[in-house]
């Protein structure tokens, strides 16, 4: 695993990024002005308890674009596969919306 440059507008200082994705690829380094998305990791994860659930996030997820500012996310793991499962779904089921001439691609 290799560490990527962290963004220039990165939230959180104890973050280790591990891929930064946006505008054009794979970024060595987001620019203002550029959409982008951070994956990082956490040396030391935060936990709390909701609703009696003990929750353990150890990985960052930001999103940037220029209208919205960043978002982050504090996650795990399991959060992460389920995200992924979630956005397959979604892409399959645009691209069944998409292909019936809804809207171009």
């Amino acid at each position: 695993m290799t560490d990527s440059a962290r963004p220039w507008c990165c939230p959180e200082p104890r973050c280790t990024p591990l891929h930064n994705h946006g505008d054009g690829g794979s970024l060595a380094e987001p620019r203002p002005g550029q959409s982008f998305t951070c994956l990082g990791r956490m040396d030391k994860s935060v936990e709390f308890t909701y609703d009696d659930v003990d929750h353990r996030n150890y990985l960052n997820r930001c999103h940037y674009t220029p209208l919205k500012g960043i978002l982050r996310f504090q996650e795990n793991v399991e959060d992460w596969r389920l995200e992924r499962t979630v956005l397959a779904i979604g892409l399959r089921e645009l691209g069944e919306w998409i292909n019936d001439g809804e809207v171009s691609a």
